[in-house]
């Protein structure tokens, strides 16, 4: 009996490998808009927009070679499945029902990226289920994990206690007719029903809210920072007052383009504060969040400071 089993991914790649594509060119064409305009706020949201979809090309390409590295193993203790860094070991013991995918209904998806070819991602689902009396009652499987390389037609779920898997063999039947003569069979041993996926996915940081919090109200003032200092760059007179006396005179002026030191300051703050809290996030985690608190100090200080010499000029 055959325990591999592929995916038809013909259909997601190609769609996929589309969008990839079109958020690539997207970029580009920001980038030049950006390049031969002079520096305005519009220079500002140009890049915010490149950046935007820079990211959600590289986000498309690795999802795509997850979908090119996808498979299902299939034998009498467990379906494993095998998605880039990914793997699910789902127990043939824990198994309760099998379900065909054209039974579900209002499917919802709250993490994730799906497109027409490709569905990967954490859900919940309402299945038709035929009771004693013939009527058929709403029942909501929630959680659903989908790794699947087609609509519902060409999915079948298993559900255990825990999680409902949707999946979508290339060869929907001959899988079928082999997962039914396996669960007859019975499984040799135990397994454990297990996810694996990359170690960085683990670290406690994603469940603390004052860290990632501290760290994006940082990085979102030095954005806003930028974008200020932008807005009225246009504005400013050749040379600006950085600094004036008790009465007012000024104390030190320079170009106006070194108002840009500015965010540079900023950033190389953002970055070493960031970087010294990771490495004491572990052990001292006290030490990260006075790193991470100083960094929004310092980066809502220097907001201010911009504000009061672009209130001076």
């Amino acid at each position: 009996m055959d325990n591999a089993w592929r995916l038809d991914i013909r259909k997601g790649w190609l769609i996929g490998l589309s969008l990839a594509v079109v958020c690539i060119a997207a970029t580009v064409g920001l980038v030049v808009a950006a390049l031969v305009r002079p520096l305005s706020i519009w220079v500002f949201l140009l890049a915010i927009g490149a950046s935007l979809t820079l990211g959600l090309a590289v986000r498309i390409l690795y999802q795509l070679w997850g979908l090119v590295n996808a498979s299902y193993e299939l034998d009498r203790n467990a379906l494993v499945i095998r998605w880039g860094p990914v793997e699910h070991q789902i127990p043939m013991g824990s198994v309760r029902e099998v379900i065909a995918g054209t039974k579900l209904q209002q499917p919802h998806t709250r993490l994730g990226l799906r497109w027409p070819g490709y569905a990967v991602a954490l859900g919940r689902a309402t299945i038709a289920d035929s009771g004693d009396n013939g009527s058929a009652e709403g029942v909501t499987l929630d959680p659903v994990l989908f790794y699947a390389a087609g609509g519902p037609k060409k999915q079948v779920v298993l559900r255990t206690d825990a999680v409902a898997y949707a999946i979508s063999p290339a060869d929907l039947e001959a899988f079928l007719t082999a997962l039914r003569e396996r669960l007859e069979m019975g499984p040799t041993q135990e397994v454990e029903e297990r996810a694996t996926h990359p170690k960085f996915l683990d670290w406690p940081i994603w469940q603390d809210r004052w860290a990632l919090g501290m760290l994006l109200t940082g990085f979102g003032l030095l954005i806003l920072l930028m974008g200020i200092i932008c807005w009225r760059y246009p504005y400013l007179p050749p040379e600006v007052v950085l600094r004036v006396t008790a009465t007012g005179e000024p104390l030190l002026v320079t170009r106006a383009a070194r108002i840009f030191y500015v965010v540079l300051v900023g950033a190389i703050f953002a970055v070493l504060d960031t970087a010294l809290g990771f490495v004491f996030y572990r052990r001292e985690r006290p030490i990260a969040y006075f790193l991470w608190s100083g960094h929004v100090a310092i980066i809502a200080s220097l907001c201010a400071a911009v504000v009061a010499i672009l209130l001076m000029q």
